[in-house]
């Protein structure tokens, strides 16, 4: 477990309110910890407008005084959430399997209802805006290491602000 991070998800907008939502540490809110999170620093750059003269040699492309633009991507990210015991009686709070999936389901759950998201990786240092759920992978799987039974699973996000990079402000809010 000593690999496996934890990692923060801030639904975008503001509540009834008018707050920002809250920011939720992974760990402590589902029990749910990062396995492997492969956010990417850059990716492609977008075709630029252009038009192909027939008269002309070449492109005549049109690029702004801001730059180049970034293409959104995907990542699949892995996650697992720890099985401590298989029983569960009046003397423990050990969680269960059925604790286990419920909590997962809690997860997914928020992960569906949030809309646009703004994500941070405490392992990598990097954060996005702007990113969505797009699928959840309905091959999870209980997992043995090093004497310790996981639930392990998959979700595919959408980054669609690849260039904004969230950091992770002073008192847990990004």
């Amino acid at each position: 477990m000593a690999k496996w991070r934890n990692f923060y998800l801030q639904r975008m907008g503001v509540d009834s309110s008018s707050n920002p939502y809250p920011v939720y540490e992974s760990v402590l809110q589902w029990g749910v910890w990062c396995k492997d999170i492969p956010f990417q620093l850059a990716n492609k750059v977008k075709e630029p407008a252009k038009r192909n003269w027939y008269d002309e040699d070449g492109d005549d492309e049109f690029v702004s005084g801001d730059g180049l633009r970034m293409e959104a991507y995907t990542m699949e990210v892995e996650f697992g959430c720890k099985i401590m015991s298989n029983v569960k009686d009046e003397h423990t709070t050990m969680p269960t399997v059925t604790d286990v999936r419920s909590n997962v389901n809690t997860f997914l759950t928020y992960l569906r209802s949030s809309g646009h998201m703004k994500m941070y990786s405490s392992y990598t240092g990097i954060g996005r805006q702007n990113v969505r759920l797009e699928s959840i992978d309905d091959k999870g799987k209980f997992k043995k290491e090093k004497g310790q039974e996981f639930l392990i699973f998959k979700v595919k996000f959408k980054v669609n602000d690849p260039v904004t990079d969230v950091v992770l402000a002073g008192g847990g809010n990004s």
